[in-house]
This record gives structure tokens, sequence and C-alpha cells, in this order.
């Protein structure tokens, strides 16, 4: 296999006909990978980087996306979905650096009080062991086929930052990485 530790895993979902047009893809220092079979799909995935050993510094999942939700294909994941399908399998193992950055390049993923839930979730469930920040956006975003980047012209971006602890994680809440919220409660 080889490298086992990369600085960035690409996670597109190659359900949709127009993601398979502009997919992420990387350099050398990233593992890429094209998830066709939905939900279960990714699960497998993730699963079989862990039996690797494989760790990541930052993840980038690159899919639609709608108030906070990820698609791939027809399937989406949600808050409940990361706490039911994904928390409490170790998917944390595979960022095990205290400042990893989860990117969701979707559309208006991090909207309203369903986009605080959804990062919040992920940072739960990916980032559980060493804490780092989940992101996402506001507004709709815009693919190119000649980079495979999404742009997106207006709206904020969000980070939900999860800070590991010995008796529960410690979280915080910013947009455009200005702090919004007070230390006890989540923004709405």
């Amino acid at each position: 296999m080889g490298k086992k530790s990369y600085r960035l895993l690409n996670i597109n979902d190659a359900m949709s006909w127009d993601m398979r047009l502009a997919p992420r893809k990387g350099d050398e220092d990233t593992y890429t990978v094209n998830v066709d079979n939905g939900i279960d799909g990714l699960r497998s995935k993730l699963s079989w980087m862990i039996k690797e050993g494989m760790t990541f510094q930052n993840a980038a999942f690159t899919t639609h996306g709608n108030r906070g939700a990820i698609h791939f294909g027809a399937e989406y994941i949600i808050a409940e979905t990361w706490y039911a399908k994904f928390h409490g399998s170790g998917y944390s193992r595979l960022f095990p650096f205290k400042d990893t950055k989860l990117y969701f390049a979707g559309c208006n993923v991090a909207d309203g009080k369903q986009g605080w839930r959804f990062l919040e979730a992920a940072a739960r469930t990916l980032l559980a062991t060493s804490g780092g920040v989940a992101i996402g956006w506001t507004s709709l975003g815009f693919g190119s086929p000649f980079s495979g980047h999404i742009r997106h012209l207006w709206g904020e971006t969000r980070q939900v930052m999860i800070i590991p602890g010995g008796d529960g994680a410690a979280l915080r809440f910013f947009e455009d990485w200005k702090r919004v919220d007070d230390g006890v409660n989540r923004p709405s």
C-alpha cells in the first residue's frame, strides 16, 4: 500500500452525474475516495481505511448539499445520520491530529439550525478523539469543471470546533471565524 498518513482525504459523491464531472483529485499527499454506493459505501470505505491504518490531517467532502445535509446520490447525511450510522464506530481514528479540518463543500450545508446541528454532529463523530473544526457554507456553490473546486460567491462559512476533554468535549461556534456562542448556549 505504501504511504499511510496523508495531508488530505477527498471524499467525492460519485453517484450524481454532475458531481462526477468535477471531482476533487489532489496531489501525492492526498488520498481520494469516490463514493458510488451511498451511505453504506462511505462507511465501507472509511472502515477499510481504518483497517489499513490510514490517517489524515484534513478532509474535504465534495457533494451536493442543502440546509444541514450532504448527499451521496439520493441518500443524505443529516445530524441524526452521523449519530445513528457513524458515531461510536471508530472513524475518529482516521483523524488523530488536534487541528484537523473537515470541509463540507456542498451548498447550504451549514445554513440554519440544521446546519449548526450537522456540523456539530460531524465534529463529535469524526473529531471526538483529537479535536478539530467542521466547516460548511450557508450559500449556494458553483462547481468548476476546469479546476474541480466549488466556488461560493456569497454567504458565510460556519465552523464548529470540538475540544476533547476527559469529562466531555467543549464546543465553540463561529461564523467566518468569529465566535458567535456565549460559551453556554448554541447559536440559533
